[in-house]
């Protein structure tokens, strides 16, 4: 294992833990996070005025993603940034920046979900999928500079500070909690998200055996399924299919 200057430059700490690149784990969520909201205005945006059914099923998606969210940063909240700061206070403003922008998402979920409400409540009006649309791409925009920052500012440290025990008290903090979207959708796009090359030593160093056997005997299939319905083929006119 190497050691890694935190990137505020404050000197390493004496009798610190060894850097152990733990933080690549949150990175993978990030990119899972990324990809969700990237994709999440053009779904709602796709939806065809007044198609209420399918606005319902996006709806129950899109609050499963912005519930997620807040369970992440909640437990980044519970479990990095006091340790942080007691364990280098030189970096106490990469700190408040991580609260604020944490505080400042956590406010644009909030309105999300009240505009994901009225846009099922409007029988998928038109004017409200442009307001939800619209949230969410600001959404992605905070998220793109916010999860950067993360990675940049505060994973670093956070591997120079934190031991392996208390990695893996978040760790198993994070499987304890009930996730909010479909347990195979979450652990295909997860494996999406490792490089292909990677993903059977991933598998058997993060998933328990009968995890494995299910998601390669039918959870792989679910997750297609899953993935079919979120990204649908879109259907040819009669007219156009005649031509």
């Amino acid at each position: 294992m190497t050691t890694r200057l935190p990137s505020s430059g404050a000197p390493a700490m004496s009798g610190a833990p060894a850097t152990t690149c733990r933080s690549d784990e949150i990175v993978l969520i990030h990119r899972l996070f990324r990809r969700l909201f990237g994709e999440a205005p053009a779904l709602v945006r796709e939806v065809v005025p007044g198609d209420a059914p399918r606005a319902a099923f996006l709806s129950k998606h899109l609050h499963g993603l912005t519930k997620l969210l807040h369970v992440h940063h909640h437990a980044e909240d519970d479990f990095f940034w006091d340790r942080m700061t007691e364990r280098a206070p030189a970096c106490g403003l990469h700190v408040a920046l991580m609260r604020k922008q944490h505080q400042s998402v956590s406010d644009q979920l909030d309105e999300i979900d009240t505009r994901i409400d009225d846009w099922t409540a409007s029988g998928a009006d038109a004017a409200a999928a442009e307001h939800l649309a619209t949230a969410l791409d600001e959404v992605d925009r905070s998220l793109a500079e916010h999860l950067a920052d993360e990675e940049r500012e505060a994973f670093p440290v956070l591997d120079a500070v934190l031991s392996e025990a208390e990695w893996d008290e978040i760790s198993a903090h994070a499987q304890r909690e009930k996730p909010p979207l479909p347990l195979f959708l979450l652990l295909g796009l997860m494996m999406d998200a490792v490089p292909e090359s990677e993903r059977a030593a991933w598998m058997a160093r993060e998933l328990p055996a009968p995890m494995r056997t299910a998601y390669r005997l039918f959870g792989h299939r679910s997750y297609e399924r899953a993935m079919r319905r979120l990204h649908p083929v879109p259907q040819k006119s009669v007219e156009g299919g005649r031509r």
